[in-house]
C-alpha cells in the first residue's frame, strides 16, 4: 500500500511537473501588448499637463515607478505568487523523500513526517492556484492596456490545461487519502 502512495506522488509530480511547463510556455507565448503611440514633439509641448492633488492614504501611486514596483504596491500580500510557486514543489519533493525513507526504515516518524509535508504541499498548491485564478481575473478585467505591468510576463498569469489540472488534483487527493489510511493503520 505504501509502494502504492509512492507511485501515486510520482505520477502527481510527473503530470505536475509537466503542467508546469505548460504554464511556463503559456506566459512566454501570451500575446504582446500594442506598439506605443509616438507624440510629435510640437504636439506634447502644446499642452501642458496638471496633476491634481491627492490626499496621501495608504500606499503612494508614483508616476515613475517601474511596472514591477507597482504590481508589488497593488498586491495584498507582496511576493505570495512566488512564495507559492516555489513552495508546492519544493514541498512535494522534500515529501516524497521523506516517503521513500518511511518505504527504506518503517520508521513511524518519516510516515508522519511525510505525511505533514504533504498536506503543506497540497496547500501550498492550492493557494498557488488561487492566486493564479486571481492574477487572471485581474488581467481580463484591466485589459490590454489597463494595466501598466500588463507587457511584464513575469506579472502574466499562467495558464493551465484544465483536464491535466484535474489529473494533478485527482492524484494529490487520492495519495492524501492512502497517506492517511496508513498513518492511521487502517
Amino acid at each position: 500500500m505504501a509502494i502504492a502512495v509512492l507511485l501515486l506522488w510520482l505520477g502527481t509530480g510527473g503530470v505536475g511537473s509537466y503542467l508546469l511547463i505548460r504554464g511556463l510556455q503559456s506566459v512566454r507565448s501570451a500575446p504582446e501588448t500594442a506598439e506605443p503611440v509616438h507624440v510629435p514633439a510640437e504636439q506634447a509641448a502644446a499642452e501642458p499637463v496638471t496633476v491634481p492633488a491627492r490626499p496621501l492614504t495608504g500606499r503612494v501611486n508614483d508616476p515613475w515607478d517601474p511596472p514591477s514596483l507597482r504590481q508589488a504596491k497593488s498586491e495584498p500580500m507582496p511576493g505570495l505568487r512566488d512564495l507559492a510557486e516555489f513552495t508546492h514543489p519544493a514541498l512535494a519533493m522534500i515529501g516524497f523523500g521523506f516517503w521513500l525513507g518511511y518505504l527504506i526504515s518503517h520508521n513511524r516518524t518519516m510516515l508522519a513526517i511525510a505525511l505533514g509535508i504533504l498536506i503543506g504541499a497540497i496547500c501550498a498548491g492550492v493557494t498557488w492556484f488561487n492566486i493564479n485564478r486571481r492574477d487572471a481575473k485581474r488581467a481580463a478585467a484591466a485589459g490590454p492596456a489597463g494595466d501598466p505591468a500588463a507587457g511584464d510576463a513575469s506579472f502574466a498569469p499562467m495558464s493551465f490545461p484544465p483536464r491535466l489540472l484535474a489529473l494533478h488534483v485527482a492524484g494529490a487527493a487520492l495519495t492524501l487519502l492512502i497517506a492517511v489510511l496508513i498513518t492511521a493503520r487502517v
